[in-house]
């Protein structure tokens, strides 16, 4: 009785968390279970955002999340507690490193008390010198709304800490616009953020940009509606920074985060958040593996009806289709698989293809949508019915052909096809972009 008691005098944790942008900004010695830890206690906070607010947290207060629900934050098991004293006293001891606009540096401590009761749960107390970054934000220097749920389909340190850096920017107004936010930071603004001692990577760029970038990357884009690319910046021959753009064309409306429905887990609420019926929802979600493979599959169907070229009447009947088959956004190569559909004239999931970029397909159908024609083999260019035609070693390729090659080489997409296509003239990609680049093209 107790316990049930206890269970409904615990705070409300908010989708959304707020922080001050020097704090975002901020070095954090965190691992996942920290960083989980810290976003948690953000949850519980309802923070003063201006003078007129009627309603907000006048202090900190003691914050206790039972042990139930933070093992359902923690993915639905009890791994995280092997390590959670350990952990706890990490984080009371660590300081957090706040670099001020003009210079300098700050340390703040986070915690004023951090304890946990086998079988109950876990109190939080945030120390009181953080308030300016935390609770009291019409006081800061700005500050960054962020709905924690995606955050917390996040499994690595990095990619949490880069998504924050690129979130911090959502607001701009020409990024909204434009549905994408760019952002530029420095190596050295990289590691102090994310945390990444000195002495890693140190002179190894390629194993910096595998493991501190890719690997994130990787995640976010997967597990997350937004997706995510960076170029280097260089000078000279050293990369000394990286500009970051981040679509958000997949991100829902905050007008359709809240879904009705009880007692279920949260895929089939994002699910009944998009529209479905709760009936139908549930069905599209026992096709799935599990939460996870579900929100997977969500957020590439939304890319391949966001990126779609032909008008979709039915959305959720799309949306359906390409959750319950699992529809790819890109597709790695697969040849055996594109024999074998080919041999037996399948047609199963033809809309896919039509309806996003795809890394392996056909120089057919990539030209398909272009020439109205397919292009059986690279030495009938003929097919193509152009007259002008371009050198490439000792063979020879159409000016139209060519085009649109380096068309797509400069969007960085089919070029695993394009690459496999050149191969045949014994052709680089640098060395085609060089003798494109003198025709003109």
């Amino acid at each position: 009785m107790e316990n049930n008691k206890k269970e409904e005098s615990t705070l409300v944790l908010r989708k959304d968390i707020y922080q001050s942008n020097p704090l975002l900004n901020a070095r954090k010695d965190f691992d996942m279970i920290a960083m989980r830890i810290f976003l948690i206690g953000l949850r519980g906070l309802n923070p003063h955002f201006s003078e007129n607010d009627k309603f907000f947290d006048t202090e900190f207060k003691e914050m206790f999340i039972p042990t139930s629900k933070l093992t359902e934050l923690f993915g639905g098991n009890t791994w995280y507690l092997h390590d959670l004293e350990k952990v706890c006293d990490k984080m009371f001891r660590t300081v957090v490193r706040i670099r001020p606009i003009d210079g300098g540096f700050e340390l703040y401590h986070l915690f004023r008390k951090l304890k946990y009761i086998p079988k109950e749960g876990l109190y939080i107390w945030f120390d009181d010198l953080l308030r300016p970054y935390v609770l009291d934000l019409f006081q800061s220097s700005g500050y960054t709304k962020i709905n924690v749920e995606y955050l917390f389909k996040l499994s690595s340190p990095y990619a949490v800490r880069l998504l924050e850096l690129l979130l911090q920017y959502q607001n701009i107004k020409l990024f909204k616009e434009l549905m994408e936010i760019k952002r530029k930071l420095t190596i050295e603004d990289l590691r102090f953020a994310l945390n990444v001692p000195e002495s890693a990577y140190k002179n190894r760029i390629n194993n910096f940009k595998k493991f501190v970038l890719d690997d994130p990357i990787r995640e976010i884009n997967t597990r997350t509606p937004y997706i995510v690319r960076y170029e280097a910046v260089k000078k000279g021959r050293k990369v000394v920074a990286f500009e970051f753009t981040m679509d958000t064309y997949n991100v829902p409306k905050d007008n359709k985060d809240d879904c009705k429905v009880k007692n279920s887990n949260d895929a089939i609420r994002t699910l009944c958040s998009l529209g479905f019926a709760e009936r139908d929802a549930r069905a599209i979600f026992a096709k799935c593996q599990d939460i996870a493979d579900c929100f997977s599959r969500i957020n590439r169907a939304q890319a391949v009806l966001a990126r779609s070229k032909k008008p979709v009447e039915n959305k959720l009947g799309f949306l359906r289709e390409a959750i319950e088959k699992n529809w790819q956004v890109v597709r790695k190569a697969n040849t055996e698989s594109t024999r074998s559909r080919k041999a037996t004239g399948a047609k199963e999931n033809s809309r896919e293809v039509d309806s996003f970029d795809n890394s392996m397909m056909t120089i057919g159908q990539i030209l398909e949508s272009t020439f109205s024609k397919q292009l059986p083999k690279p030495a009938k260019d003929e097919l193509l019915e152009e007259c002008q035609v371009i050198k490439i070693g000792k063979k020879e390729i159409s000016y139209k052909l060519a085009e649109t090659f380096i068309k797509y080489i400069r969007k960085e997409e089919f070029l695993d096809s394009i690459k496999e296509y050149l191969r045949e003239y014994k052709m680089s990609v640098e060395k085609f972009i060089e003798i494109c680049e003198k025709h003109g093209l």
